[in-house]
C-alpha cells in the first residue's frame, strides 16, 4: 500500500496567495506608520549626531584645558626662578592666569592642578587662608580626584601656619577618613597623631598612632607612631 502526500504537513507549508500578499500587508504597515517611523529614524540621527558632538566638545575642551595648563606651569617655573624679593610684585599674573582656567575648567584635571599651584603661589606670600582655601577647592570641586588627599593635607598645613589647629585637624581627619587607602595616608595619620599629642590630648593622640601601626605597613610613619606611643607610655601620659 503506498503512502500518498508525504512530506512537509501542509499545514506547515506556505501558500502561495500568503506569499503574495506578504508584500501589500507591508506596504500597508509601512503607510499606515510612516510619521511614527520617520519619527524614530529622526531621533536616531540625532542621538548620534549628539553623541559624536558631545565627543567633539570633550576632547576640544581637553585639549584647550592642557594647554592653558602647559602655559600655567611654564610660567609658575619662571616665577620660581625670579628673587624672593621679586616675587611679590609679579605674582599677580600668575594668580589671575590660574583664577582664569580655573573659571573655564572647573572640573577638569587642568583647573585641579591650577588651585595647587595657585596655593603654591600664595603660600610663597604668606597668605595661608588664601592658600588654604585653593586646596580645599580641590576636594570640593572633584572629590574623587587623586589630587583631593593631598589638597586636603595641604590645606591642614596652611590651618596650622596661620594657627587654627582645629581646623587643621578637620581637614586631616576629613581626609582620613574618606580616602584611607591613598598615598600620603600614613602622613595624614600621624599629623593627627602629632597634633593631638601638642594639644595633650593624649588618649586621642595614641588612638590616632594606633590606627596607624595596626595597619602594619613597615613606613617610616608607621614606625615614628610606634616610637610615639612607647614615648607616651614610658612618661605615664597615655596608657
Amino acid at each position: 500500500m503506498s503512502v500518498k502526500n508525504q512530506g512537509t504537513p501542509a499545514a506547515s507549508q506556505t501558500r502561495p496567495e500568503e506569499k503574495a500578499h506578504f508584500p501589500e500587508r507591508l506596504n500597508d504597515f509601512m503607510r499606515a506608520n510612516r510619521i511614527a517611523i520617520l519619527t524614530f529614524i529622526v531621533l536616531i540621527v540625532i542621538a548620534v549626531a549628539a553623541l559624536g558632538i558631545a565627543a567633539f566638545i570633550t576632547q576640544d575642551r581637553l585639549a584647550k584645558s592642557t594647554i592653558a595648563l602647559e602655559t600655567l606651569e611654564s610660567n609658575y617655573d619662571a616665577w620660581t626662578a625670579i628673587s624672593e624679593d621679586q616675587r611679590p610684585g609679579q605674582s599677580a599674573a600668575i594668580l589671575s592666569e590660574a583664577d582664569a582656567l580655573i573659571s573655564r575648567y572647573s572640573r577638569e584635571y587642568a583647573a585641579q592642578r591650577a588651585r595647587i599651584l595657585k596655593g603654591l603661589v600664595l603660600y610663597e606670600l604668606k597668605d595661608y587662608a588664601g592658600a588654604e582655601d585653593a586646596y580645599l577647592g580641590v576636594s570640593l570641586a572633584v572629590p574623587e580626584s587623586h589630587l583631593a588627599p593631598v589638597a586636603l593635607a595641604n590645606a591642614a598645613a596652611m590651618a596650622e601656619e596661620r594657627g587654627d589647629t582645629e581646623a587643621a585637624l578637620a581637614h586631616l581627619i576629613e581626609a582620613e577618613n574618606s580616602y584611607p587607602g591613598a598615598p600620603g595616608a600614613g602622613r595624614v595619620s600621624f599629623s593627627i597623631g602629632r597634633i593631638y599629642e601638642e594639644t595633650r590630648q593624649f588618649d586621642k593622640a595614641m588612638a590616632a598612632y594606633g590606627r596607624l601601626v595596626a595597619l602594619g605597613n613597615e613606613s617610616d610613619w608607621t614606625k615614628l607612631a610606634h616610637d610615639r606611643i612607647i614615648y607616651l607610655r614610658s612618661l605615664g601620659l597615655a596608657k
